[in-house]
């Protein structure tokens, strides 16, 4: 497989972020039925991974973005395309799923739902699309600001995205504790142009070189490593589970909140600092990096359909077993390797169907 225009360690990134969100939905079932019991730790810990994972997805979106300089029409032609036609395959059939096995009929405002990303419905995950969408709005100003201050300002770019960064981190500290208008937080399409902040603070992450100049490798790989665990148990052990139990009801915090920050940039630095490492390096050109590439490359295919996969493999298994009651340890992550291998090999399936390539969002 040619890797060569790929960079590795933002391929893992990405197939570590879908993979943590089909961990949230396989988890589900579980941090209902595990509420007040052990268990409730690890259902708890496994959900919560959706909670760095979804910024970390918008953090690759402005890593790889931000900085183009493309016109209006090649910009969105480039990423529409690839996103739009995906989508609507994989809306249509969720629909066309809904109405024959769910509702039984043909309900237009459920499609209406689906297509738009209502939780409750078999598009619950598509919310995503639409506020990618908006990012990318975001990020090509953000892209034409760069190109006209360059073009007055020699490394207009250096000076500008470490400012942006650290007013996208302070917009963040400022929504969590409601310091904006009213607007940003009943106004869906401002939540979601919110999101810009974490692919301005993505591309900051890629491009930025001050630790290493300071900071052995070796050690900046363990200080994020255990920054990382220290942050995401606490937020499981001192915020989820007790707000949970004390509420009876599943609580988590917002993705703008400071301390879903600082997890989301821990662990993105601590993937960033492992790739320069030497076994970094030999699984990059191993068999197993080529699978990693490859399963990446799918990720947003396998974003689109895992919950349609997931929901039909929770159903055939009720018909043997209440998985519901069994150990959240063993049967969350089994749900999903079986999730993600059936939505991969779905995928390549369609990839080798002429005239279906488009709708796997292969890249």
């Amino acid at each position: 497989m040619n890797k060569s225009k790929r960079i590795f360690y933002l391929d893992v990134m990405r197939l570590m972020a879908i993979i943590g969100i089909i961990f949230c939905h396989a988890s589900i079932t579980y941090v209902v039925s595990d509420m007040g019991t052990a268990n409730f730790y690890v259902s708890a810990f496994f959900d919560c991974f959706r909670d760095f994972c979804v910024p970390i997805f918008v953090m690759l979106s402005g890593a790889l973005l931000i900085g183009k300089r493309d016109s209006l029409i090649t910009f969105f032609k480039k990423r529409l395309s690839r996103i739009l036609i995906p989508f609507i395959f994989w809306a249509a059939i969720s629909t066309i799923y809904s109405f024959i096995y769910l509702k039984h009929s043909i309900d237009i405002d459920n499609a209406i739902a689906i297509f738009s990303g209502h939780g409750g419905t078999m598009g619950v995950t598509f919310w995503f699309i639409w506020m990618i969408i908006i990012v990318y709005i975001g990020i090509f100003i953000i892209n034409k600001v760069l190109e006209y201050g360059n073009s007055k300002i020699d490394g207009f770019d250096g000076k500008f995205i470490p400012v942006l960064a650290l007013m996208s981190a302070i917009y963040i500290g400022m929504f969590q504790f409601r310091l904006l208008p009213a607007i940003f937080y009943d106004s869906l399409l401002m939540y979601y142009l919110s999101f810009v902040s974490y692919a301005i603070i993505g591309h900051f992450l890629v491009n930025a070189n001050y630790l290493e100049s300071f900071v052995k490798t070796d050690y900046l790989v363990i200080i994020f490593t255990v920054l990382s665990a220290i942050l995401y148990i606490n937020y499981i052990c001192s915020y989820v589970v007790p707000t949970s139990i004390l509420n009876n009801h599943f609580t988590y915090l917002g993705y703008f909140n400071i301390h879903i920050l600082m997890i989301s940039v821990s662990i993105f630095l601590m993937i960033k600092f492992m790739s320069y490492t030497e076994i970094s390096k030999k699984i990059e050109k191993s068999k197993y990096g080529d699978s990693i590439v490859l399963l990446s490359q799918y990720s947003y295919g396998i974003y689109l359909s895992h919950y349609l996969v997931l929901f039909n493999l929770k159903r055939f298994i009720m018909n043997y077993i209440d998985y519901a009651s069994q150990n959240s340890i063993i049967w969350i992550p089994l749900l999903v390797i079986i999730t993600l291998i059936s939505s991969f090999i779905i995928l390549w399936i369609l990839n080798k169907i002429p005239y279906l390539k488009k709708v796997t969002g292969a890249n």
